[in-house]
């Protein structure tokens, strides 16, 4: 049997587990990332078949692009996932995971976009 990962987010009225192997840590760059999160936004990604999702009810959906869009808690704030329909996966922020992840940051996204006030995080081998 597969190890999981747990995540919820500040309140506790979402819970979200998702297979440990799932994808590394991306932290993504991108001018909507930074407003949303106010700074770069770490994420794991994983296919949405593969994630199960409690208190789907809290969740406040935001069509972010043409095709993404993204969840946070209505009670709470916490920015919870980031869906990109086509290619159906979700990425959940990486913050939001219980304990540790055993997770590294494996890539940099929207690199182009980091501001001048931080550098880029290193990405591990």
């Amino acid at each position: 049997m597969s190890q999981t990962l747990h995540a919820s987010c500040h309140c506790g009225a979402v819970h979200l587990t998702l297979p440990a192997e799932a994808a590394g840590v991306l932290a993504c760059h991108c001018a909507d990332c930074r407003k949303m999160h106010g700074n770069f936004n770490a994420f794991l990604a994983a296919p949405l078949a593969d994630i199960t999702l409690e208190g789907a009810g809290a969740l406040v959906w935001y069509q972010s692009s043409e095709t993404s869009r993204r969840a946070f808690c209505g009670t709470c704030g916490a920015r919870v996932l980031k869906e990109v329909t086509p290619a159906g996966r979700w990425l959940i922020s990486a913050g939001l995971v219980d304990g540790p992840t055993g997770k590294r940051i494996i890539k940099n996204l929207w690199e182009q976009s980091v501001p001048d006030w931080y550098d880029l995080p290193s990405v591990a081998p």
